[in-house]
């Protein structure tokens, strides 16, 4: 009689090259995506524990999953991945044409994973390739032509992680969304808001009423326009969601 593998809970994340110019209607972008995603792989070996991940290309839809390894701090890791990333983002985008730019959809999930023979399966597998793939962070390259990188994050994750600002991660520049995922139900998702990041390198004091008594009724309007968010409740299960089927996937570290 067969055994059912170990569930163990690891950090997920989906990466895929977008596929269309965007800012040039009509216009799609060379197809060196095998080659772009690798480079931005190799850069990212910088992050501590990606290079102990197992890397799973999908058999169907392109892109990479990586599964880390379990234990590890996961706060730390986000934020060195997010700024690893921009950096070379920035770095492989210097001086290409734009039409050749290497523009990424990212996701980030937590949950239960099962390593069999086929590789990597589990409910949390189809969400981060489901989240990286959604409607709402594909419309972020298109509505922010300048923009090289479309970034979510599960719920979970988010509440667990992100919004503690670890340095070099902050929570405020995330915002809150619905998302599709596939065919299947809406999920809770935070996404990377481009107008947002970097906004502290504006200087508040150019701004500042002079008046104490204005200074703080100003602090105190900042503070309400920041709406709270609700807490979340939980939706139908993702069973429904289409993805990619796990079944032909290889298991292979880089």
């Amino acid at each position: 009689m067969s055994e059912r593998p170990p569930g163990i809970r690891r950090l997920c994340v989906a990466m895929e090259i977008d596929g269309d110019a965007g800012e040039i209607p009509g216009v799609v972008r060379p197809r060196r995506w095998r080659r772009d995603l690798g480079a931005v792989i190799e850069e990212l070996g910088r992050v501590d524990a990606l290079d102990r991940a197992h890397w799973n290309p999908p058999a169907v839809g392109g892109g990479e999953i990586a599964f880390l390894p379990p234990g590890i701090d996961e706060g730390c890791f986000v934020a060195e991945f997010v700024t690893t990333l921009r950096s070379a983002l920035v770095r492989l985008n210097g001086g290409v044409p734009r039409t050749e730019r290497v523009r990424l959809r990212v996701a980030l999930h937590q949950g239960i994973t099962f390593l069999d023979g086929s590789g990597f399966i589990g409910r949390a597998v189809v969400k981060v390739a489901a989240l990286r793939d959604c409607a709402a962070l594909r419309a972020e390259l298109r509505c922010h032509p300048s923009v090289d990188l479309a970034l979510a994050v599960s719920g979970d994750l988010f509440d667990d992680v992100v919004e503690h600002d670890y340095p070099g991660l902050r929570g405020r520049d995330f915002r809150s969304e619905q998302v599709r995922l596939g065919s299947g139900p809406d999920a809770d998702a935070w996404l990377l808001t481009p107008v947002l990041t970097g906004a502290t390198a504006r200087p508040a004091a150019a701004t500042a009423p002079r008046d104490p008594a204005a200074a703080a009724a100003s602090r105190g309007q900042a503070v309400a326009r920041r709406p709270e968010q609700p807490r979340r409740t939980a939706g139908p299960p993702l069973s429904a969601v289409i993805a990619a089927p796990a079944e032909a996937w290889p298991v292979r570290a880089r």
